[in-house]
């Protein structure tokens, strides 16, 4: 979407917030002028450190006040989207949901701790007296990295599908890589977007840059869907599956990559 013409990109602006809103719980109805004053900073543009821009090139930066569209990812601000929805009603909001194996999987190798963020959820009288509180005990339960994992991604999953609007768009990463061209295209015209070639060649792994946007690995989402596969024991699974399932989720029932929680439109 970032490759869209006249489109604005900020990665990941909620990066240089403090710990204290990671994965933070705000109702709806609560003022938070910090909050606030961030989210007016990123949609202006005025947050660009080099790990915002990082996707961003020369061209980019120098039009981007002729931008259309300004396009944001945030991850760790889930837990804020009725908040946001009050906030800022006219924001058009995308959320994805990624399978908890390969989640968990990309935190290992960056020595990231589940349970440390289980714990800052865990914290809120707000969420664990609230729409967290039936399952408060099957996360703190939780005692192995995958248990862990589980219980944070059944709650995170939980939240984003309570928090789900009308006229929002929710849908899981694997279900965008199954058929990748036609849904990303979708996706682009539901947005009010503008479609190019240069955005198909980059979603089939087929026009990677050397930095600026299209910057990454060349892949075919196609075979992400189930490349991690092998890198997991059964006993890992089960673990993980034994926490998941008691969240009672529409998605990736029994952890198949390709149990979505509806059916597909194209």
């Amino acid at each position: 979407m970032s490759l869209a013409p006249r489109v604005a990109y900020y990665f990941e602006p909620d990066s240089v917030l403090e710990g204290e809103y990671w994965n933070v719980f705000r109702e709806a109805g609560v003022r938070d002028v910090s909050l606030e004053r961030h989210i007016r900073q990123a949609f202006s543009g005025r947050i660009h450190t080099e790990y915002v821009i990082a996707e961003q090139g020369i061209r980019e930066m120098l039009v981007a006040w002729r931008a259309n569209t300004v396009l944001i990812k945030w991850v760790k601000l889930v837990l804020c989207l009725d908040w946001f929805a009050v906030h800022f009603p006219d924001a058009t909001v995308v959320q994805t949901i990624r399978h908890p194996v390969p989640l968990a999987l990309s935190w290992r190798p960056r020595g990231w701790d589940p349970g440390h963020h289980l714990g800052l959820m865990l914290s809120q009288p707000e969420l664990i007296e609230g729409p967290l509180k039936p399952y408060v005990s099957v996360m703190q339960d939780a005692e192995t990295f995958w248990e862990q994992a589980g219980a944070f991604w059944g709650a995170i999953s939980l939240m984003q599908l309570r928090q789900h609007r009308p006229g929002w768009f929710l849908r899981e990463h694997e279900w965008y890589c199954m058929e990748p061209v036609d849904r990303i295209r979708e996706l682009v015209d539901q947005t009010g977007l503008e479609w190019t070639d240069k955005i198909g060649r980059f979603v089939l792994g087929e026009d990677r840059a050397a930095s600026g946007p299209g910057y990454g690995e060349n892949r075919d989402p196609r075979t992400e869907v189930h490349k991690w596969e092998k890198k997991v024991t059964r006993r890992e699974l089960d673990e993980l599956e034994s926490v998941v399932r008691r969240f009672d989720l529409p998605f990736y029932r029994g952890l198949d990559p390709e149990a979505f929680w509806q059916a597909p439109t194209t």
